[in-house]
């Protein structure tokens, strides 16, 4: 029986072997690598929404109507370069399930439930804050998502094509060592460049901030973090 050392010595020499011998004339490659360039966020978009439910539609509606123009007021005055759009309206029909379960028959409905919230988009982070605190007065924040601007991520797109570009010579690089070829060696077939859905963003959901209460609301401390753009790129390289 061989012993391990002599075995392993044996393996070893094997793969040597079968390195040097392995033919790698006119061998098409195919080389993936990612590259990735990471920015300090500067937009933020907060949800603030108000729901109420009763069983007068109309006048539920009515409410809610009124509660999203004193919020609108609110974030107008508190962040006046924001942009807003309203988001979602809802109405629904509310059911007594629960009750019918028991009472093992249908459900009847009892009355409506009627939302309705509205999305601010801003890069003002100092006044952010207080944009929050005060409206929390009149409506409920839903989320807080921090990401990059429009403007940023175009001026971030060279950077990236760069980044996956470096990315890919050192593939390659990495790739002919291995064959034992130099690099020059390699001729590029082709070259493709696809973006990958792996962006970081930053998310703080308005449950922690919320507060029964319509009286004063303590600021709260949002940090807005950084977001990773990554870009693929893929290629086909024969080696002469």
């Amino acid at each position: 029986m061989l012993k391990p050392l002599a075995l392993l010595a044996m393996i070893v020499s094997a793969q040597a072997a079968f390195a040097d011998t392995l033919p790698t004339e006119n061998a098409l490659v195919t080389v993936t690598a990612i590259g990735s360039v990471t920015a300090p966020n500067d937009e933020a978009q907060l949800v603030f929404g108000y729901e109420e439910q009763g069983k007068d539609k109309a006048a539920l509606a009515s409410s809610v109507n009124l509660r999203l123009k004193q919020g609108i007021a609110a974030l107008k005055k508190a962040s006046p370069n924001a942009r807003l759009s309203l988001d979602s309206y809802r109405t629904y029909a509310v059911y007594d399930e629960a009750l019918a379960r028991i009472q093992k028959r249908e459900a009847q409905q009892t009355g409506w439930r009627v939302s309705q919230d509205v999305r601010l988009v801003t890069g003002d982070f100092a006044a952010l804050p207080a944009t929050v605190a005060s409206t929390q007065k009149v409506l409920t924040l839903k989320s807080v998502v921090f990401g990059l601007s429009e403007e940023t991520r175009k001026k971030l797109e060279q950077r990236r094509v760069e980044a996956a570009y470096r990315s890919l010579e050192e593939q390659v690089a990495f790739i002919a060592g291995a064959m034992r070829r130099p690099v020059a060696d390699a001729k590029l077939e082709s070259l493709d460049f696809g973006s990958q859905a792996l962006e970081q963003k930053v998310y703080v959901t308005g449950s922690r901030l919320r507060r029964e209460d319509s009286g004063e609301v303590e600021e709260p401390n949002l940090q807005p973090g950084e977001s990773k753009l990554e870009l693929r790129a893929t290629a086909k390289l024969r080696f002469k």
